[in-house]
């Protein structure tokens, strides 16, 4: 190679190399510059206008965040709870009771006064509770004793001829040896077992005149010595045993007071079918027979017929037995000739010239209105004592 080829050849190289590269890029012209920056311009403007309207409107947004208004909410149909549905009571036409034959009131191997549900109630046990509530209420009207006695009466035993085939009996099976025995106390079974409302988990709880539990628990718990057990009875929630502690003596016998501990063994565990037994029988709808028209003018309004509900005439003869009841005690006590007794037989007097009236007054009345329409039989005829249906 010559040494004009040396000097010749990386003046080539240098030359196609060069060729090989881009052409450098130009920048924005003058007037492009100006066009970006008027935008840029543009912009910048309109986000301070947005920032003043920001600031100007603050105040207002924010009088109108702490100011209290009405609320308002949206409505949803979320339908009916479960629980509602399920345990509301069916429209059912409400049973009356009537008077049974003698062989329908030969409940469990004696004559009943009342028949609830195929169940009797005795006329002792009704006697034995009545007498009890009058022996601290003397004043008290013997008519309504009765209802109240024969309400609780038939909705124990309303409830308990539904559900016979109750879990409870087989639970106070098991656990009364041990109680009779003193191996299990009955606030052990109280705990084990159940308790009454009102009570302690240990069941102990304070008993008192006209409490909410009705008048056969409180006969019970009145009449059962202090520390002794009571024998198992029956409430509208199922099977009780109640030992007393304690008699607490009032400043008169209404205000006396029992302490005992309670176990209750529930007929069934299941709540909306015990609900449903006692309801059956609040309502009205219990099969109730009694032995005869006395009986039956003791029950209370909800299972009377329509015609046996009070009238004028009974009513002034539940006041008389009962203005009559409290002249006797006065007469015993031997205060015969005090004011109160002779206020007593002033109101007594009263009382039976109005049922004097009452009876006199419908055939007077015929004879004066010769047009007026013949007067409805008294529904009492329909009541005699029957096999068949109400």
């Amino acid at each position: 190679m010559t040494s004009a080829n040396v000097v010749v050849a990386p003046l080539l190289l240098a030359a196609f190399l060069q060729a090989q590269e881009p052409p450098a890029t130009q920048g924005p012209t003058s007037q492009q510059q100006l066009e970006q920056l008027k935008r840029e311009k543009q912009r910048l403007q309109k986000e301070i206008q947005f920032a003043r309207q920001r600031v100007d409107n603050a105040g207002s947004l924010l009088n109108s965040k702490l100011r209290r208004g009405k609320p308002t909410f949206r409505a949803i149909d979320a339908g009916k709870p479960r629980g509602m549905l399920s345990t509301a009571p069916k429209r059912v036409e409400r049973k009356t009771a009537r008077i049974g034959t003698p062989e329908e009131m030969k409940i469990g191997g004696g004559d009943a006064m009342v028949v609830v549900n195929r169940r009797g109630i005795s006329q002792k046990i009704f006697d034995d509770v009545s007498q009890y509530l009058l022996s601290y209420s003397p004043q008290a009207n013997p008519d309504l004793i009765a209802q109240r006695v024969l309400y609780d009466l038939i909705r124990i035993e309303g409830v308990a001829g539904t559900l016979v085939d109750d879990e409870g009996r087989m639970k106070l099976g098991q656990a009364l040896p041990k109680l009779q025995s003193g191996e299990m106390k009955v606030a052990d079974a109280a705990q084990t077992f159940g308790t009454l409302q009102g009570a302690n988990e240990q069941g102990a709880m304070e008993v008192t005149r006209n409490t909410v539990h009705g008048p056969l628990f409180e006969y019970v718990a009145f009449t059962t010595p202090v520390g002794e057990m009571s024998r198992p009875f029956l409430s509208p929630r199922g099977y009780v045993v109640l030992e007393v502690v304690e008699s607490k003596k009032g400043k008169q016998p209404a205000l006396d007071k029992i302490a005992c501990n309670v176990a209750l063994f529930r007929f069934v565990e299941d709540e909306k079918r015990l609900s449903d037994a006692q309801y059956q029988v609040t309502s009205g709808q219990a099969e109730v027979i009694v032995r005869d028209l006395d009986a039956m003018m003791k029950l209370p309004a909800l299972y009377r017929p329509q015609a046996m509900r009070t009238t004028p005439e009974q009513a002034l003869q539940s006041q008389l037995r009962a203005l009559e009841g409290q002249l006797a005690k006065l007469e015993s006590g031997g205060q015969a000739a005090s004011e109160q007794a002779t206020e007593l037989r002033a109101q007594i007097s009263s009382v039976k010239a109005r049922i004097a009236a009452l009876k006199e007054g419908p055939a007077d009345s015929d004879k004066l209105d010769s047009d007026a329409p013949p007067r409805k039989k008294q529904a009492v005829e329909i009541l005699k004592p029957a096999g068949g249906g109400n």
